[in-house]
């Protein structure tokens, strides 16, 4: 065979010759019509139509007669309501309310009310009356339905008003006084209860997921076929990897509890019920779209496990060891060869553990934030470095996910800027087809915070929910980031501590720095980490909330920073005496007011903490003071200590230069190094030695251990309650003998506390006085009660004589239920003015033995009161209690109580608990009841308008005093909760509708706070 010498070797015919390359500028442009159509793909998503949940609830149930039921819908306003009353039911009913839709305690201008009197019908809507009418004779019935667009009165189908713009009015219960009555048949309501963030997308929009999701990826596959890839460094395992690692998971037991863990941890645990990741505190259960990836992700490791503290914090441990492996990479690529120092590597796991262990075992979003702008470092580093495209648009997708976690997540694009130099001379050098391709490219790898943010929400959900926000919470705008430095100097000293030493560390750079800068350098280093904290610290000012915790996002690029200053001063080595003394005096005052700052870490982690007296509900600035971190009579705060180091650091330097050693530390990176090991020093050791000092005690820490080792370790295994004892006394032989207003024959307007005798003063008119002595109930001989409870219930119960006696061999003995009573198991049994009138509390003493009867004494010297009979209680576990019960467990404690069923919220209802924990340990009453306050739309704000608590007594027994761990109420409901019937039906909705909205004074007469 004879080949032309013109035909190329690549041209001859084979069966088996490879496929041709495609050309580079062809798949510059398959990369850029990729990235556009993902670009496009992200913005169609929002507005992509879903299937939205519309629950129906109708009552009474089917086949049943009207019986008055707990409905507490949140939000409280359904999207329609529709009520039939027929005119039977009005005559029935003579004088009274044919129907209401909250109780007629509570505020009458939120609810619909359908009343009779004098032959009349009266329709009042959100306080104001609407309709009013003779009712006519004979068979009739009357329609009252209420929409978005105002309210209808019709009869027997004929339309008699319509008034428009009249909102829909609350529910919380729905009630009747034609109740048993025959002639009730027929009265009904039928409701839409507003469920409208529980969404799925449609095929359409499962469709636009998946395409953009396919667009993505083959964008940056193609990216990186273009522009070639980027190999990360290696890295080299150390030995402070294994001590950073082992304090970090140490820090599972051992760390401090925040005051939202609890709450992010309910926001995980609900979405299973609600179908959406909403706020369950309150707002309404408003969805926290877009911001949702950690709690996306708590949710999916909760379901594996369980909602408890230690399994969850093993999510925060992941992201902190994550960030570890992120940042000693970019510290070893940033610094080259003097990454191999074998100081480099100690230096940043002290700055590292600085700024975790206060900050980083969180189950807030910010852990995740931290590492995920770890990431974007190293990735915008290797751009910078390789100046590869790939490599930012990989960054620039980390930091979108970062975004998607909150709104402080904005502080992980800090790293990107940096980046913009290089990347604008590299498209300044580039053909247009190039910079087309890369720049959709970058664009296309930030809309990964759609598929995180809109799967299962809607545009319109997101403006809604961004509105409710910003009506019911407390938001500040960028120049009230004084907020920021006020929270922080409230807040216990080690959380002040990095904050500040990152702030004296910036302040010093920026005064020392220097024109020239050799790249690859500890200095260059210094130089470009100060500018990412600075840029991350005024984003971080974007943030609508200027609480301490936020500070834990900017800890990446401030770790660097101060890994760098540890290693060399902040200064240059030709800075003068003046300027180091002026540096060392920065340092100092960070020591000052950082180590200023109380040890005490609220709720649950200030068990057996050192320093202070931490028993008082109110601490002075004295008793405060006290409290900050001290050695005998030396405090950490005293200026005078550090000024001692900084003068022997001096001294020391001065020694080794006169006889030419150099000099091994300047007194400002002295100072610095003193306070980080000091801080990481005395947050192991405050920690580590907490449990022991608390000793038999429980603890945080405790309960992790015992997790660990037998599966238990939560509150529930260690609360105790006084609760019935086996056997009670038999009824008394003889009646209780009243006097004054206990002589009322009124029934009490709340159900009693336990079964058995009550007696009250609540009668009009009220002369503020009166008796009551009950009979003597018998004590059986044989028996384990150990206590007697009364319940009582009233106003300014304190006022009140309130006194158990005993009859005992030895004669009668009184027995005070009063402040000065002798502590039992929960401290001094007295009663608290604060709960309230519809709040029974029990208050009890000791049994005395022997004993043969007991009765309860009472002087009423005030407002009225409820008394109920006396019980023989012993201590029993909490679950005797809790076991089979609906319950909640409040935002402080919900994580240690995981095996509780917590109440859910869903389909616009929340489920009436039977039983409720809540934290105490003297915590701002405006804390513990966010759940209930109707202002910020408590999600169970509703169910408490018909409710009544009974609050027993607890106790968490063991080791040294502390203030009162927490509270258990029993929950009782006038009415019988949720005896309607609910309908699951769904519709499809556009990604741009609003529905109408919850934010507004009007919704619920809150005013705007801003």
């Amino acid at each position: 065979m004879v080949v032309s010498p013109s035909l190329e070797l690549s041209e001859v015919p084979s069966p088996h010759r490879a496929r041709r390359p495609i050309p580079a500028r062809r798949r510059t442009w398959w990369c850029a019509a990729l990235a556009a159509v993902t670009v496009l793909l992200g913005i169609a998503i929002p507005f992509a139509p879903v299937t939205a949940s519309d629950p129906v609830v109708t009552w009474p149930q089917a086949g049943r007669s009207p019986v008055p039921t707990a409905l507490p819908l949140s939000p409280p306003r359904p999207l329609s309501l529709e009520a039939a009353v027929p005119c039977a039911a009005l005559r029935a009913v003579g004088t009274g309310d044919a129907l209401r839709t909250v109780p007629a305690a509570a505020d009458p201008e939120g609810g619909l009310t359908i009343a009779a009197g004098g032959g009349r019908i009266s329709v009042l809507a959100n306080g104001s009356q609407v309709f009013a009418e003779p009712v006519p004779a004979g068979a009739c019935a009357y329609r009252v339905a209420v929409t978005a667009a105002g309210l209808e009165v019709s009869r027997d189908g004929r339309e008699l008003t319509q008034v428009p713009g009249v909102l829909v009015p609350e529910v919380s219960v729905l009630s009747t006084a034609a109740a048993g009555l025959a002639e009730s048949a027929g009265l009904g309501v039928t409701l839409h209860t507003d469920d409208r963030y529980n969404s799925t997308p449609t095929g359409l929009k499962t469709a636009l997921l998946l395409a953009h999701l396919a667009a993505l990826v083959a964008t940056l596959v193609l990216a990186r076929r273009i522009w070639g890839r980027v190999r990360v460094p290696r890295l080299r395992p150390r030995p402070v990897d294994l001590v950073v690692a082992a304090v970090a998971a140490s820090w599972v037991l051992l760390g401090p509890m925040g005051y939202d863990d609890a709450w992010y941890a309910l926001m995980s645990r609900n979405a299973a019920e609600s179908g959406y990741l909403g706020n369950y505190v309150y707002m309404f259960n408003v969805t926290e779209n877009p911001f949702v990836l950690s709690q996306y992700l708590m949710q999916f490791w909760g379901g594996l496990g369980e909602f408890s503290l230690w399994w969850l914090r093993l999510l925060p441990l992941a992201y902190g060891l994550l960030t570890w492996v992120f940042l000693r990479v970019f510290l070893e690529m940033a610094l080259g060869r003097a990454s191999r120092h074998r100081w480099v590597p100690w230096a940043l796991g002290l700055a590292f553990l600085s700024w975790w262990l206060p900050y980083g075992m969180s189950l807030r979003p910010e852990p995740l934030i931290l590492c995920l702008t770890a990431a974007t470092m190293l990735l915008a580093e290797l751009a910078r470095r390789r100046e590869s495209v790939p490599a930012a648009a990989a960054a620039t997708l980390v930091a979108a996910l970062g975004l998607s976690c909150s709104p402080s997540g904005l502080v992980a694009w800090a790293p990107l800027v940096p980046a913009l130099p290089w990347l604008w001379r590299w498209l300044r050098d580039r053909s247009w087809t190039s910079r087309a391709a890369a720049g959709l490219t970058l664009v296309a790898a930030g809309t990964a915070l759609v598929p995180v943010g809109f799967a299962d929400a809607t545009f319109g959900d997101v403006v809604e929910a961004t509105k409710v926000h910003r009506w019911y919470y407390a938001s500040f705008a960028w120049f009230e980031e004084w907020r920021h430095v006020e929270s922080l100097m409230t807040g216990p000293w080690a959380l002040r501590l990095p904050v500040l030493m990152t702030l004296g560390v910036g302040l010093l750079v920026a005064l020392g720095r220097g024109r020239r800068t050799a790249p690859g350098t500890i200095r260059c280093l210094m130089l470009s980490s100060a500018a990412i904290t600075v840029l991350a610290m005024a984003l971080l000012a974007l943030s609508p909330t200027k609480w301490v915790v936020h500070f834990g996002v900017v800890a990446a690029p401030a770790i660097v920073l101060l890994t760098t200053a540890l290693l060399r001063s902040p200064l240059p080595r030709t800075t003068g005496v003046v300027a180091s003394i002026a540096a060392t005096g920065v340092l100092i005052a960070v020591a000052a007011a950082g180590f200023s700052g109380p040890n005490i870490w609220k709720p649950f982690s200030d068990r057996g903490q050192s320093f202070g007296n931490h028993l008082p509900p109110a601490p002075s600035k004295i008793e405060l003071t006290m409290t900050a971190p001290h050695v005998g009579d030396v405090f950490l705060h005293d200026a005078k200590l550090w000024v001692g180091l900084a003068l022997a650091i001096a001294g020391f330097g001065l020694w080794r230069r006169r006889r030419h050693l150099g000099v091994l530390l300047r007194p400002e990176r002295g100072v610095l190094l003193a306070i980080a090991l000091l801080l990481v020093a005395g947050m192991v050791a405050v920690f580590g030695y907490a449990p022991f000092r608390q000793a038999p005690g429980w603890t945080v820490a405790r309960g992790g251990v015992e997790q660990v080792t037998s599966g238990t370790g939560g509150l529930a295994d260690h609360v105790q309650v006084l609760a019935d004892a086996d056997v009670q006394p038999p009824e008394p032989a003889e009646p209780a003998v009243l006097g004054g207003d206990f002589a009322t024959t009124a029934p009490l307007p709340v159900p009693p506390a336990a079964p058995g005798a009550v007696w009250h003063s609540n009668t009009v008119p009220a002369t503020g006085g009166g008796s009551l002595t009950t009979g003597w109930y018998p004590v059986p001989a044989t028996g384990d009660a150990t206590h007697v409870t009364v319940p009582v219930l009233g106003e300014r119960l304190s006022a009140h004589r309130l006194s158990v006696q005993a009859d005992t061999p030895t004669g009668v003995v009184d027995l005070p239920l009063d402040r000065e009573a002798a502590p039992g198991p929960n401290g001094p049994l007295g009663p608290d003015d604060a709960l309230g009138a519809r709040h029974w509390q029990e208050l009890a003493v000791p049994l005395p033995r022997p004993v043969r009867a007991v009765r309860v004494v009472v002087e009423q010297r005030g407002p009225w009161l409820a008394v109920g009979q006396p019980r023989l209680t012993k201590l029993r576990p909490v679950t005797t209690v809790t076991d089979g019960r609906v319950v909640f467990a409040d935002q402080l404690s919900a994580v240690l109580w995981p095996d509780v069923e917590q109440a859910p919220v869903a389909d616009g209802i929340t489920t009436p608990p039977a039983v409720r924990l809540s934290a105490d340990e003297h915590i701002d009453a405006g804390v513990l009841s966010n759940s209930t306050f109707t202002d910020w739309g408590g999600n169970f704000a509703t169910s408490t308008q018909t409710a009544t608590a009974v609050r027993m007594i607890s106790v968490l027994p063991g080791g040294p005093e502390t203030p009162p761990w927490g509270n258990v109420d029993r929950v009782l409901y006038a009415a019988e909760p949720l005896r309607v019937d609910v309908e699951h039906r769904f519709q499809d909705r556009a990604g741009w509708t609003r529905l109408p909205t919850l934010a507004g004074e009007d919704y619920i007469g809150r005013e705007y706070t801003g």
